[in-house]
């Protein structure tokens, strides 16, 4: 069974991705109104209402294809909610949402529960949240329970996208911190809706991103220590998180001079000017600038700004003449076409101001716009979005419509919404769609299946997803996040000159990694990681739970089969599984044994076996895998 279903996923995604892109089906309808004029006898608008899909009744392929975008993955209760209610109603609900769980707040249980656990156990009371030690699965235990539970569900796909945006990860000075993670993800969540101005100033007093970019107790010029700015986080902020290398026209095209060359966004001078910028910002719990993190919650602390250095008066308390100089580098710094303190009027101990001012420079320059809106495109839409879909989600981040810019609540129904988005197919049907990342295709089975815990508590430390496919949240192996959203993957992509981010995490080894995890999750019914709090912890089974296929083993019947796979066709794949694969993965489950007793009921071993398999081949199909 298992080698018969291998060689029909790895024979057809051989062979199936590259055709994934090659269709040249043309589909008017559900918002494809390319070349097509629409006249009616009648006053009534109703034959455009059909194309741009206000007119469509309830068509649960739109829904379910929207909450693929939109969230980690649904049930079939809520994609048929969706598709009754409307997408834009569900869409303006979630938006309105708060956030509704703090993952700081949950690592701070777990750790609580520890101490208190191990108290009871050994019947002393010497345990406390000093001396008993935390690690990041109890962040990732965290995190998955907040997105298994939380209602604002939205909010939490757009924050894992923010996090391959504006990235800090555990490989990193920080690694074995939970609260580091747990903190700076907060962030994204708190801000996920809001301001992209005030997240950037949030992510920039972080001390998590103060220690990953290493701008943390970034000192003022010393020419007698030769201590200079570090400029990693100007440089960052400015290439990743804000207006890139080259300036963009406002549809995210690259602008050229009079001899054709791209016009860089900043050079060398730009980067050692704003680096002086961000100087003096140490510990929030710290005393002078210099000081090393007090512990581990050290960093959930809004940095402190130390205008001076005063680090030897407080080292050597006993000097009567210490050497006290500036920390933040005083002084006029240009950078972006702008001056920052013009007059050098300001002190040392004024230096929060040119934060403030560099952040709205950055922020108000014209690159950001369609930089932003181009990447968050890509992460909940399509690699390729065109430069018509770009410059609409721009126009929205330069004005929500009210004259305010950066509403990222704006600019996100903007997204979700556009034609091109909610169009079926996408109007370049060669190009339209994306890769669906890794940890993605964990979360549509954890989410598609319904996975549910008795006690509503869910411990998963989502070791094997990264172990097999290497990501899950907070693990860039770089800041540059897991993938390049240029990528070019060779093939069809790279010769039509499309990119193919996500394809940079596709190898042989990740691949085959992706094959092995999903038959432990699905076929050995091992869908978490269960790890135990401390020594000796009583296991907790209801912590652990399984999938419960059951109510689908009698579609396991040969004559039944179709409704079971358009069931998950539906749920996983948004009724994109083409009638080709639904035929070979149909006849490969009627190749297993099927038995039923006299009165009907089918084998409770033989029907799990064929309802696990046939979802595993949903899920490993090119149909599957390219989210269009």
């Amino acid at each position: 069974m298992k080698t018969r279903s291998t060689l029909f996923v790895l024979i057809y995604i051989c062979f199936g991705i590259s055709a994934a892109f090659s269709q040249q089906a043309n589909t008017i309808g559900k918002g494809n109104l390319q070349k097509v004029n629409v006249s009616s006898s009648s006053t009534a608008i109703n034959g455009k209402q059909t194309l741009t899909s206000i007119g469509f009744l309830p068509n649960y392929s739109a829904a379910a294809r929207f909450l693929s975008q939109a969230t980690f993955g649904n049930t079939f209760t809520e994609i048929q909610k969706v598709a009754n209610q409307g997408i834009e109603k569900w869409l303006d609900d979630q938006l309105a949402l708060p956030n509704s769980f703090r993952i700081e707040t949950y690592v701070q249980n777990l750790h609580q529960s520890m101490v208190d656990s191990l108290n009871r156990k050994n019947n002393v009371n010497t345990y406390t949240l000093t001396n008993v030690g935390v690690s990041n699965w109890h962040f990732d235990a965290a995190w998955f329970q907040g997105c298994m539970t939380a209602p604002d569900q939205l909010r939490w796909r757009v924050a894992f996208a923010l996090s391959e945006i504006l990235v800090t990860s555990r490989i990193s000075a920080f690694d074995g911190n939970p609260y580091a993670l747990a903190s700076y993800y907060d962030v994204l969540m708190d801000n996920s809706f809001g301001n992209y101005r005030t997240l950037l100033e949030r992510i920039t007093y972080h001390p998590a991103m103060g220690s990953y970019l290493t701008f943390l107790n970034n000192h003022a010029t010393d020419v007698a220590k030769q201590t200079y700015p570090d400029e990693n986080y100007a440089r960052e902020i400015m290439q990743l998180f804000t207006i890139g290398l080259y300036q963009l026209n406002l549809d995210g095209s690259e602008k050229k001079d009079a001899n054709g060359q791209l016009i860089p966004t900043y050079n060398n001078d730009d980067i050692a000017s704003l680096a002086k910028v961000f100087t003096g910002l140490s510990w929030g719990d710290g005393t002078y600038l210099g000081i090393n993190a007090k512990d581990i919650w050290s960093y959930t602390k809004r940095m402190k700004f130390f205008g001076l250095d005063s680090s030897d008066a407080k080292k050597n308390p006993w000097k009567t003449n210490p050497r006290i100089v500036d920390g933040h580098e005083r002084g006029a710094k240009t950078f972006l076409g702008s001056t920052v303190d013009p007059t050098a009027s300001r002190t040392a101990m004024q230096g929060e101001a040119d934060i403030q001012d560099a952040l709205n420079i950055i922020f108000n320059h014209p690159n950001v716009g369609p930089f932003i809106s181009r990447r968050l495109i890509q992460r909940l839409i399509t690699s390729n979005p065109s430069p018509a879909f770009i410059q609409r989600i721009a126009s929205v981040f330069n004005n929500n419509g009210s004259g305010v810019r950066g509403d990222l609540k704006a600019v996100i129904r903007a997204i979700l919404l556009d034609p091109e988005a909610r169009n079926c197919c996408g109007d370049d049907t060669d190009s339209f769609g994306k890769l669906r990342e890794p940890f993605v295709r964990y979360m549509n089975l954890i989410k598609g299946l319904n996975l549910s815990a008795s006690g509503g508590v869910f411990r998963n430390s989502m070791t094997r997803v990264y172990d097999q496919t290497s990501q899950r949240p907070l693990s860039s192996p770089s800041v540059f996040n897991f993938y390049s959203p240029d990528y070019l993957p060779n093939g069809p992509l790279k010769d039509a000159g499309k990119v193919g981010p996500e394809f940079q995490l596709l190898s042989s080894q990740t691949l085959t990694g992706y094959f092995n995890a999903l038959n432990d999750w699905l076929i050995n019914d091992d869908p978490i990681d269960y790890n135990g709090l401390f020594t000796g912890e009583t296991y907790k089974p209801n912590q652990e739970p399984r999938f419960n296929t059951v109510a689908d083993y009698p579609l396991a019947r040969n004559d039944k089969l179709p409704q079971l796979l358009d069931k998950y066709n539906l749920i996983l794949a948004n009724g994109r599984i083409s009638t080709e694969s639904l035929n070979i993965i149909r006849d490969a489950i009627k190749g297993m044994p099927y038995s039923e007793d006299a009165n009907g009921v089918p084998n409770t071993t033989e029907a799990y076996r064929r309802v696990r398999l046939a979802i595993y081949l949903i899920m490993t199909s090119p149909d599957y895998l390219i989210n269009k």
